[in-house]
């Protein structure tokens, strides 16, 4: 199995096939019957409410507290109610982890999970969840591979755990990672939806070595099972599309076309970065150096560039600092006699 997942990091489609369409994922969970599904969400939410039951008073009148601060981005008054918490309840580190992230606290977030493990307090699926979102956003993949790894032994697992390590692994760039966890989904029949699918792109975006091959693969599975995709979807697909030959990248923007989605600020700039064949590692877009950049460019690709930025322009997207400036460096370099 490890070496089929390898497969996939290194964007081989017959491998990519071989594990996607793989007994694990047959039948996926969308084709499965809907009272399934509603059992078993109807016996998460039964969980839940034990849970909840066993708290005392003090402690569900201190996440109402919590939950108010959050939602009001008060981080201040989040930490002084968790600091004057004396109690050892899942639930309110659940809930004081889920406003850390929220308010961008990450790494105030991480102490405060490490100072509930110090507490004893034994983890449950949201601490699992929060725990791997808020380490992930510090860079520090080793606890999220820990964590998971004792969610996965706990049998905990569901989709929001699994969400939350598909986000991580997209984070990381670990397409190996992310295609595991769609994998594990489909065995364990949890839903899964547009957004783990536009995370797993992401990882194909992120990886050291960009995957458009993975991303296209992924992206192919998604709407043959019948999953609408979004702006975002399109967004990460043209990130993780920064090698890909020109004809994929005009092919996806006439399928977003096809879906009837209208590009934006954001995928309007992800084309034109990935049409020009810029990625990650260019660490300059001065004037000048983008200038050079842009001479070395083939020519058919800085006409698509310059043809769908003057069609976004027409049709009213806003277009970002870099799009607007390499628009007016192709239109100066007179490409039509560069190359």
């Amino acid at each position: 199995m490890h070496l089929l997942f390898r497969a996939v990091v290194l964007a081989s489609a017959a491998f990519c096939a071989s594990i996607l369409i793989s007994p694990a994922f047959s039948p996926p969970i969308w084709q499965r019957p809907l009272s399934t599904l509603r059992d078993r969400q109807r016996n998460g939410l039964h969980k839940s409410a034990r849970g909840l039951d066993r708290m005392t008073k003090q402690d569900k009148v201190m996440i109402s507290k919590i939950c108010h601060a959050e939602k009001s981005s008060n981080w201040q008054e989040v930490e002084r109610l968790i600091s004057e918490y004396d109690g050892l309840a899942a639930p309110v580190y659940s809930a004081a982890l889920n406003a850390a992230f929220r308010c961008a606290k990450y790494q105030a977030g991480t102490k405060l999970f490490l100072k509930m493990i110090e507490l004893g307090i034994t983890n449950t699926e949201p601490t699992y969840t929060m725990g791997m979102k808020l380490f992930a956003k510090e860079h520090r993949w080793d606890m999220v591979h820990k964590l998971w790894a004792e969610a996965q032994d706990s049998g905990v697992l569901g989709v929001p755990s699994c969400g939350a390590r598909i986000d991580a692994a997209a984070e990381e760039g670990d397409i190996e990672g992310a295609v595991k966890i769609l994998d594990l989904m489909h065995q364990k029949n949890l839903e899964v939806g547009v957004n783990h699918f536009n995370s797993a792109i992401k990882a194909c975006q992120n990886a050291d070595k960009p995957s458009y091959v993975a991303a296209e693969f992924l992206f192919d599975k998604m709407t043959h099972a019948k999953l609408r995709p979004s702006i975002i979807t399109f967004s990460t697909l043209m990130g993780a599309y920064s090698q890909a030959p020109l004809g994929k990248l005009q092919g996806a923007r006439a399928q977003m076309a096809q879906w009837g989605i209208q590009p934006n600020e954001v995928f309007l700039e992800k084309y034109v970065f990935s049409v020009v064949q810029m990625n990650k590692n260019t660490t300059s877009r001065s004037p000048s150096k983008l200038t050079g950049f842009l001479t070395s460019i083939n020519r058919d690709r800085l006409v698509d560039a310059a043809t769908v930025i003057d069609e976004a322009r027409a049709n009213g997207v806003r277009l970002s600092g870099f799009v607007r400036h390499a628009s007016k460096l192709i239109k100066q370099m007179r490409i039509s006699g560069m190359h």
